[in-house]
């Protein structure tokens, strides 16, 4: 049997260093304390037998340090305090040249070590080490990375086992448990041009069933050795690479045994207030402000994970999930292209590849709010009590493979007013991000529309009993094109402007009475049963983000539904021309009329002052007169 070549980057032995270290406490304490049984010699020795180990493990790299060692025979109790991993940077320069030296540098400190229950005699006598549990506090550790190129390079055969590099000391070991508590994490990349510094705090960290024999390695059962590893990471904040948000974990817990990942109190917070967030980006962008109570990941293949890293499970689930869009449209800076940024695009760039099989979403409220530049208002439209799943969320080349679609299907409160079932049949392998949506929107009272139309589109809604709206439209990246049907009663709309100057938005009475009157039809089928459909033929501006595609696509085809089709929007415009331009013209002969008014009325005043000045000049002279003719 010829022996496999694989790609394997240079292997270093650091991961067993601390663990070798633990290990080899109980033997050579045991084995030195009966033979030096008076006194303290074998503390000394036992001292030389680590830092000799350690030497030898890290090819000198590393030396250590601890305040205080104690170790109980009877109990088989350690205790080991203030430990300290450090790295010789002169040794690392050394092997550095020697092109020897690994990637990772690691400063490693530990407040407090915990060993229960050694069996130092069986572990000298019959070389099997059997621990009750470890305990260590307060580990704090420092991961320095640069990349060294001659490390990049290919190595014959598998790498060594941990059994085969402890096999010397020990046949077999078993551990009971291993606790770090309260860990805290610090990673500094010098690979690149920018030094950059990631940390981590608050990781506590559960190990369980460790066994470490010949057979081992082979037990599917086991993780790593282990029969289970918990993680518990509290109150995690990490900022996005653009600085403008940041992602906030209350918790995370991650459990081998029970193989599932829970986060509880997720939230990606913008950095900024509304006005902050576009003065830094200085363009019109979507900002987003999410928050879920819970989400979890179940029935995760680890082997996979392992072995391919791949992330594929039987299910996620989403609880109480809070999303709030918002687009303010009166920043003119470079707008940036959604072509290819759809979420199920996006969902391809993600650098894991990964399946969720399913995707469950539990009790979500959403809102996309639309500050309007013409209008001066923020239109909002709402989903709330939002409830459905994903199936075949992905971004596996294989599992795309099998099938390209992902599905879902929600329901939901429309504004609050009207259930809502919508479907979407998104294709992943599509170069245009193709997708279909359809659904069914149930009874409602119309005038809560105002909220979305009366700001983005300046029509106020007096009445519309809906009935119903049913739509089925295919999108993509440059277009949306379907039918819509809308069936209801009682349409009165007021068409409304915004005058320069003026508070609010100003009513267009004449011109809505005409839009009432001659253009849009009250009535979905109307009197005679006549039905009219929505056709929907939207052509996508590059700029357009996804969730207003999917309203504006639907009010594409509103627009039809209630007589107002491309024929007779032209009409209507120029008939609402023409009444402008004589409303404009009648204004403009009332205030020239009104003008004409005010002048004569200041030439009234201005002759009536002259002509009492004139009077008072007259009485004057009179008084002169009477006084020099006494």
């Amino acid at each position: 049997m010829t022996e496999e070549t694989t790609p394997q980057k240079r292997t270093r032995k650091w991961p067993f260093v601390l663990l070798a270290i633990l290990l080899v406490i109980g033997g050579t304490a045991y084995y030195y304390y009966n033979r030096y049984i008076a006194g303290d010699k074998w503390k000394p020795l036992l001292e030389t037998q680590l830092k000799h180990l350690l030497l030898n493990a890290s090819d000198s790299l590393y030396r250590m340090d601890y305040s205080d060692f104690d170790l109980n025979l009877t109990s088989g109790d350690a205790t080991l305090k203030d430990f300290k991993l450090i790295p010789d940077t002169a040794v690392y320069r050394k092997l550095v040249a020697e092109h020897k030296a690994p990637d990772n540098l690691f400063i490693l400190g530990v407040k407090k070590l915990t060993i229960k229950n050694v069996g130092a005699k069986k572990a000298y006598q019959d070389k099997i080490l059997e621990i009750n549990q470890i305990v260590i506090d307060k580990p704090d550790l420092t991961v320095i990375n640069k990349r060294l190129s001659f490390n990049d390079t290919v190595k014959v055969g598998k790498p060594k086992t941990p059994y085969e590099i402890v096999k010397k000391v020990f046949k077999k070991i078993k551990i009971d448990s291993i606790k770090l508590n309260d860990i805290s994490l610090k990673y500094i990349n010098k690979s690149n041009p920018v030094t950059k510094t990631n940390s981590l705090k608050n990781l506590d960290i559960s190990i369980s069933d460790i066994m470490v024999d010949s057979l081992s390695a082979k037990d599917t059962a086991r993780f790593y050795y282990t029969r289970g590893v918990s993680l518990k990471l509290h109150n995690y904040r990490l900022a996005t690479p653009d600085s403008l948000y940041y992602i906030k974990l209350k918790q995370i817990y991650f459990s081998t045994s029970e193989k599932q990942i829970i986060l509880s109190k997720v939230a990606l917070q913008p950095r900024y207030s509304k006005k902050g967030f576009y003065q830094k980006v200085r363009r019109s962008a979507d900002r987003f402000d999410i928050s879920s109570d819970k989400i979890s990941l179940k029935g995760i293949d680890l082997q996979r994970f392992l072995r391919d890293q791949k992330l594929y499970t039987s299910s996620m689930n989403v609880y109480g999930a809070n999303v709030e869009i918002y687009h303010d449209n009166h920043y003119k800076g470079v707008k940036t292209t959604k072509i290819g940024k759809d979420p199920h695009q996006a969902l391809q760039d993600v650098a894991l590849d990964m399946k969720l099989s399913r995707l469950n979403l539990h009790n979500a409220n959403i809102k996309y709010a639309e500050a309007d530049e013409k209008s001066g208002y923020t239109g909002v439209i709402l989903f709330n009590n939002t409830n459905g799943y994903f199936l075949n969320v992905t971004n596996d080349a294989d599992a795309k493979r099998k099938n390209p679609f992902m599905l879902a299907h929600l329901n939901t409160r429309f504004m609050n007013a009207a259930p809502l079932n919508i479907n979407f049949r998104f294709n992943l392998a599509s170069p245009t991000g193709a997708f279909n949506y359809n659904g069914t929107l149930g009874k409602f009272n119309g005038q809560v529309l105002d909220k979305l139309v009366k700001p983005l589109a300046m029509v106020h809604v007096k009445s519309a009993d809906v009935q119903k709206l049913h739509f089925n439209i295919n999108a993509s990246n440059y277009y949306a094109k379907g039918r819509l049907e809308f069936y209801y009663q009682n349409l009165n709309i007021e068409l409304l402007k915004k005058d320069e100057g003026k508070a609010g938005l100003q009513k267009m009475g004449l011109v809505s009475k005409l839009a009432n009157t001659l253009v849009i039809e009250d009535s979905n089928p109307d009197k005679k049963g006549n039905f009219r459909p929505g056709p929907v033929n939207f052509v996508r501006p590059p700029t357009l983000s996804f969730f207003s595609l999917l309203y504006k696509a639907l009010l594409d085809g509103l627009k039809p539904s209630v007589g107002f089709d491309a024929k007779t929007e032209q009409k209507v415009n120029k008939v609402v021309t023409k009444v402008t331009n004589a409303v404009e013209g009648v204004n403009n002969l009332l205030d020239k009329f009104h003008k004409f008014k005010e002048a004569r009325k200041q030439r009234r005043e201005e002759r009536r002052k002259a002509k009492e000045a004139k009077k008072q000049e007259e009485a004057k002279k009179q008084q002169e007169q009477q006084n020099n003719n006494p």
